[in-house]
């Protein structure tokens, strides 16, 4: 059998989520760390492929990541999100959880990525999953050292439960005050925060017409940067020059941090 993935993928850098995540889940593949999907036939001159993971393995696969989540000197960047076995015994999680993660870090780090645990600590038989960030830096720079208590005040998956509300509603409220009605706002999962964050949203232009242009799409994102600045917001920044014809819409990542004391 033969994988069904191309055998050569090329990274495109004016098409980066896209390029980035298809490169890294060929090279995976080709380490034994994907998803594995082979070929096993054909049918009407189409390709049939099915997913083989060896047992003991779990499997994980490359996730596109919007630019400004970037480590800030990094070429190319993705999230990639590793799956455990669903039948290791409750007994043997732990071990299997470290032993394979630490697989995958080493094959990636192989290939020539740094690679981070991001967010608050996931726990073997609670968490479906890990992210993993990779990201390819130039010779001889490494990934600047994540604060240990980082992210030590969140949960995977914070639970707001009255009288406490998920804090969008103040974003969204800022957003409303300042007439910028054509913008949507959703929150980030938190391996995504920054340090110390208390809470991370992307925003979005939704009003761009299909004929927009890259001019149009930095002067919206220009507007609603100097209205989250002023409410007192971190801002997280695309890293290039905006292109409609390959970027899905304009976007800035806005967040709130609280710095312990």
């Amino acid at each position: 059998m033969t994988s069904a993935s191309p055998t050569t993928v090329v990274y495109d850098p004016a098409d980066p989520i896209r390029t980035a995540a298809a490169l890294v889940n060929h090279q995976l593949d080709q380490l034994g760390l994907g998803q594995h999907w082979v070929q096993t036939g054909t049918q009407n001159g189409r390709r049939i492929v099915d997913r083989q993971i060896p047992p003991g393995h779990g499997w994980c696969r490359a996730i596109g990541l919007h630019q400004a989540l970037w480590p800030a000197t990094a070429d190319l960047c993705v999230e990639v999100d590793w799956y455990p076995d669903d039948d290791i015994p409750p007994s043997e999680q732990d071990d299997h959880w470290q032993t394979r993660l630490a697989a995958v870090t080493a094959g990636l780090e192989s290939l020539g990525y740094a690679v981070r645990t991001p967010g608050p600590r996931r726990t073997p038989g609670e968490d479906r999953y890990q992210p993993l960030i990779a990201a390819r830096l130039p010779v001889g720079a490494s990934l600047a050292p994540s604060p240990a208590d980082g992210w030590d005040h969140l949960k995977v998956h914070p639970i707001y439960k009255p009288p406490d509300r998920d804090p969008i509603w103040r974003l969204q409220r800022t957003l409303e005050d300042s007439g910028l009605t054509s913008y949507g706002a959703r929150t980030l999962e938190t391996h995504h925060w920054p340090a110390y964050a208390t809470g991370a949203w992307i925003v979005l232009w939704s009003g761009a017409p299909r004929a927009s242009t890259a001019d149009e799409w930095h002067s919206a994102i220009a507007r609603v940067r100097r209205v989250l600045r002023i409410a007192g917001y971190g801002l997280l920044d695309h890293r290039r020059l905006w292109d409609p014809a390959v970027d899905q819409r304009p976007y800035v990542i806005a967040y709130l941090r609280e710095v312990p004391e």
